[in-house]
């Protein structure tokens, strides 16, 4: 049996700090390879970001000189020569993209999959398919893949540009532009493997087995921040760009298929980002008065409890539909379901942190999958909210939105699982729960005991001293515990110190 080919992507970027992690994650879950990356001295993370990424994929990645090269043009077209150069005799295929174009295949799971069928051909040209808003305004917390799932019609002609895909060994030095490439025209073919139609970038529409999503619009912050960026360059102060583009005529979920392998991947570029943000963090010893501040005094044991419903259920994790639910303990047998379990700790008492066991580790390196949270961990933190009678109620602190037990499941779900999200604003009865102690489940300890107890009063300099003097860092799940705990403002405060790499969790 023939191998199939290898591939490489190489990506021009700036600024894509909520994207990048997603678009990395999107095109490793379809098969590529290995990734050259360079980023046009991005501001906002998306470097940080990109380093975090590369402890999980293969990325080589690179950052531009803008003063050796001001022209934006030609640094990408460097970029673009560089990395084909450097893909020869490594790989059988490398891809030209940028952050917001995402390959999608109709008919095959991967890219060398899909190449395998291109031994007559040493370029494939796939079309744009141009997508809008969606209606949103402010950058999501999802992949963009999952928050924007509507498109053009094949009447908006800017579809017909291609984005290719070419043989590295077979590139000439002629550069042309981001679209076409210096192949000879008869060994460029369409993704149906006929040839292209003249030798331009400018070609018949085709979404039938493969195409570029192409997010040029996202949100309005997206749009606004694109605008500043590329203000009296290619762009203009109006929205006459955004008029033309936020192209919304045609719902399409099709490509929502691949987000359980896109989400695994994702979950542990999280982790990566998160460790990362803590030892950065770590790193400020100088720019503390340390003077002013005590020593970590020994916490006990976290206590763990399990959750009990107003409708006398309990939380669980259905594997087979990875999904979080509640039910009773006969169905969670019946249905082979893991126990969710809530840690509570001595000095953030209104915090809950979600978990499950499996095969003795937590999480097992799986997200915890709760609907409507979209924060990819294997441990889901939640600040409570106490009521009267041993009753209370848990919410995002990130959307600050109430868990949800729902009594009755939608059609096709298993007898006696019924839904659990998080989406509800105000805590009524199907929102709160008492808690149960459980006394066999152990829960890890803190590894960086608290030398304080945060709560509204917590500064930015004690946050930052607790990191500074701990004697190991503490654990994610630690760390943003804490985050929980204090106030936004001073969340605020170390999200700026380490832009980026929380964006997800925060």
């Amino acid at each position: 049996m023939t191998a199939f080919p290898t591939v490489a992507i190489v990506l021009f970027v700036k600024n894509e700090f909520s994207d990048i992690a997603g678009w990395i994650a999107w095109h490793r879950a379809l098969g590529v390879k290995t990734f050259f990356i360079f980023d046009d001295h991005s501001s906002d993370g998306t470097w940080a970001i990109i380093q975090s990424a590369a402890a999980v994929c293969d990325i080589r990645a690179m950052r531009t000189d803008p003063l050796a090269e001001p022209d934006f043009y030609l640094r990408q077209r460097n970029s673009f020569m560089a990395a084909a150069e450097m893909a020869k005799g490594q790989y059988d295929w490398i891809g030209f993209l940028d952050g917001d174009e995402y390959v999608y295949l109709k008919h095959q799971d991967s890219l060398p999959e899909f190449f395998s069928k291109f031994e007559h051909a040493d370029a494939v040209a796939l079309s744009w398919r141009i997508y809008g808003s969606s209606g949103r305004v402010v950058r999501p917390k999802v992949t963009t893949v999952e928050a924007f799932t509507q498109h053009s019609t094949p009447e908006l002609g800017d579809n017909r540009l291609i984005k290719s895909f070419v043989r590295p060994e077979k590139l000439g030095n002629t550069y042309h532009n981001p679209h076409w490439y210096d192949i000879p025209v008869d060994r460029y073919v369409r993704p149906d493997g006929r040839p292209v139609n003249g030798q331009d970038a400018n070609q018949e529409i085709d979404w039938n087995d493969a195409f570029v999503m192409h997010y040029i619009c996202r949100s309005m912050e997206h749009y606004i921040q694109r605008i500043k960026r590329r203000l009296n360059a290619d762009l203009s102060d109006s929205v006459v760009y955004w008029q033309h583009f936020d192209q919304n005529a045609v719902g399409d979920l099709e490509p929502l298929r691949l987000m359980p392998k896109v989400h695994r991947l994702l979950h542990d570029i999280y982790r990566v980002m998160i460790d990362r943000a803590i030892m950065t963090l770590r790193n400020t010893w100088d720019k503390i008065d340390v003077s002013k501040f005590g020593t970590a005094n020994l916490e006990k044991k976290p206590d763990v409890y399990q959750l009990r419903s107003y409708f006398g259920t309990t939380l669980y994790f259905l594997r087979q539909e990875n999904r979080v639910v509640h039910s009773t303990p006969e169905n969670a047998q019946r249905y082979d379901m893991l126990s969710v379990y809530g840690a509570i700790h001595e000095k953030t008492p209104h915090v809950i942190t979600f978990f499950y066991i499996e095969d003795g580790e937590i999480g097992n390196r799986r997200s915890l999958p709760l609907q409507y949270d979209n924060r990819l961990s294997s441990e889901l933190v939640y600040n409570l909210r106490a009521f009267d009678g041993n009753r209370f109620a848990a919410y995002n602190p990130t959307t600050n939105l109430h868990i949800v037990f729902i009594p009755n499941p939608d059609a096709g779900q298993p007898q006696g699982v019924e839904q659990v999200a998080a989406e509800r604003r105000e805590a009524g009865e199907w929102e709160m729960f008492s808690l149960e102690k459980v006394d066999d489940i152990y829960y890890p300890e803190n590894l960086a005991p608290l030398p304080f107890i945060p709560g509204n009063n917590t500064t930015i300099d004690e946050i930052l001293m607790w990191l500074v003097d701990a004697p190991v860092a503490p654990r994610a799940e630690e760390f943003l515990r804490v985050l929980a705990s204090i106030p936004a403002s001073v969340r605020e405060q170390v999200v700026q110190r380490v832009p980026g790499l929380l964006w997800t969790f925060v």
